[in-house]
């Protein structure tokens, strides 16, 4: 369900060249879904860099979702590490099937996982159905700016020479659009935002 389970080396790579990201990205969903309180959900989160992130600025229950027992093992002990045990929990559960009530989620993340979900109407409608009314739900894969994108894309292609090209297979306009299209048929409002420094669809349930 995320990238992180794909790479072996991305547990490393999230950690340390990926960790100027999260903390923008963080920034940026929450001054824009003007979300503070309440619930989070990280989905496919890996080592719950974004999730974590969130929980640092925010006052939020974050649930760090993945399909990988190893990812949530990572996720406990990052959360133990940044001293947010109890306010960041892992949970091994598929994205596909959320075992989470209906409009329980005051926000929604996922950073880099939506590339490699199987079926992308599934899980966007149970994106749909557990986001809470006034929440938003944020899915893509940015990089905060253009300029730490840049600098990312020099590091990793150090350790990974296809990044560039695998990163263009992410993000051809065939997966691009059927992201879109899976956003727009939960029925509920959905925007992209595509820049340069990145590709997020956004959700937004009306209150």
């Amino acid at each position: 369900m995320s990238e992180k389970g794909k790479s072996p080396g991305f547990p490393y790579i999230a950690e340390h060249i990926f960790a100027p990201i999260y903390p923008v990205i963080a920034a940026q969903i929450i001054e824009q879904s003007e979300r503070k309180q309440g619930i989070c959900l990280d989905l496919g989160c890996g080592i719950a860099s974004l999730g974590i992130a969130v929980a640092e600025i925010t006052d939020m229950q974050v649930y760090g979702v993945d399909f990988s027992a190893e990812m949530c093992r990572l996720s406990k002990d990052k959360a133990y590490r940044h001293c947010l045990s109890g306010k960041v929990v892992p949970l091994q559960a598929d994205v596909h099937l959320l075992p989470f009530r209906n409009n329980c989620a005051d926000l929604i993340v996922s950073r880099g996982s939506v590339f490699f979900w199987k079926d992308l109407p599934v899980a966007f409608t149970e994106i749909s159905r557990v986001l809470a009314p006034g929440g938003q739900a944020w899915i893509g894969g940015g990089f905060g700016t253009k300029e730490l994108k840049a600098q990312i894309a020099e590091k990793i292609v150090e350790i990974d020479p296809d990044w560039h090209d695998s990163s263009k297979e992410r993000l051809s306009p065939e997966n691009i659009q059927a992201i879109q299209e899976a956003g727009r048929q939960t029925e509920i409002l959905s925007r992209v935002v595509q820049d340069g420094s990145g590709f997020w669809v956004v959700l937004s349930k009306r209150g």
